[in-house]
């Protein structure tokens, strides 16, 4: 018969204290480190969803006054955008308006001064001087839409 001493007992298979800290630390260094180039990349897109949404509701509403052959406007209140038409000589809200800042955090603003732009019924941008831009704004990066007369919305080269 074997005889076995009470202080010797089988060996629990698991890990230590200290291998599961040097672990945990690990993780937590890399997950820092993924988690700033994930916060950059998805401020910067939902910057660009939030400038194609601005630049969407200006071409919806360039489509309107020319399938409708009447007048139609783009209103910035604040952050919200909504899209106007000319029923009888009162403009008439036409569709839903979107709150740039509710859905994608985004500030906008209207640095040339004008708040609306208008199409007319040829789906021409109407206006005197200067073209209207809009600014989209998340953090500290910008991006800037300018109008021309055509209803050319260009994100780059604004003058």
């Amino acid at each position: 018969m074997l005889n076995l001493s009470i202080s010797r007992r089988p060996r629990i298979a698991g890990f230590t204290f200290i291998e599961m800290l040097l672990v945990f630390v690990i993780m937590g260094i890399m997950l820092s480190i993924t988690v700033k180039s994930v916060r950059g990349t998805w401020v910067a897109s939902s910057r660009r969803s939030a400038s194609r949404e601005v630049t969407s509701y200006l071409f919806r509403a360039r489509a309107i006054a020319i399938q409708q052959s009447r007048t139609a406007w783009l209103v910035r209140s604040g952050n919200v955008l909504k899209i106007m038409v000319d029923s009888s000589g009162t403009p008439v809200r036409l569709g839903t308006q979107i709150d740039m800042s509710a859905r994608y955090g985004a500030t906008l603003g209207a640095p040339s001064g004008k708040d609306t732009v208008q199409f007319d019924p040829r789906g021409f941008a109407v206006y005197v001087a200067p073209a209207p831009k809009f600014t989209v704004q998340i953090g500290a990066a910008t991006d800037t839409l300018c109008i021309t007369g055509l209803g050319r919305i260009t994100t780059r080269s604004c003058p």
